[in-house]
Formats: C-alpha cells, structure tokens, sequence
C-alpha cells in the first residue's frame, strides 16, 4: 500500500480514562457511535483483501479509503490533531519534552 494523500495527519485522543491515544490517518468520521479513522492509499486487490476498505473511488479501483482505528465516543473526551501546537511548540494535550 502506499498512502495517495501525503503522509497522514497525527491526531491524539484523550480517552476518558485519562489515557492518551497518538495515531495516524488522513481524517475521521463518526459513524454508528464510533470515531472512524482512515486514510486514503493505493493498494491492489490482494492487499485491499487484509484490510477494512470503507470506500473506494469509481475511476481507479486502486484508490481506497482504508480504516486505521476505530473508537466508541463514550471512551473518547477529545479528538485534536497533534500538529496545532501552543506557543512552547508541543501538543497543548501534553507538556513539552525535546526527547520525544
């Protein structure tokens, strides 16, 4: 697979148990009480066949929209993408650290 979009968005979630979530995907969607997260490759038909495809595109059967995550929005307090930084430059989610 090779992702169509570019590299994906980085997006945390903060559960509700105060755990904190990091993943990677194109975008999310909220379907059927769950946060739906994907992202947008080119994959042939056998590696389609291993993966969840939520939706394809009518010109290029090779072009699919692929789940990386699902969540219950029960679990989930917030959804942000980790790219919007505050003014030390770090996730305002979490305190800055050079290490990371």
């Amino acid at each position: 697979m090779e992702y169509e979009a570019g590299p994906p968005t980085r997006w945390h979630l903060t559960l509700r148990d105060g755990a904190l979530l990091e993943l990677w995907a194109d975008g999310y969607r909220v379907e059927d009480g769950a946060y739906e997260f994907s992202v947008l490759v080119r994959a042939t038909a056998e590696e389609q066949a291993g993966a969840e495809v939520l939706a394809r595109t009518p010109a290029d059967p090779r072009r699919v929209m692929v789940a990386v995550a699902r969540l219950a929005t029960a679990s989930v307090q917030d959804v942000h993408t980790a790219s919007a930084p505050a003014r030390d430059g770090a996730c305002a989610c979490r305190p800055f650290s050079w290490e990371e």
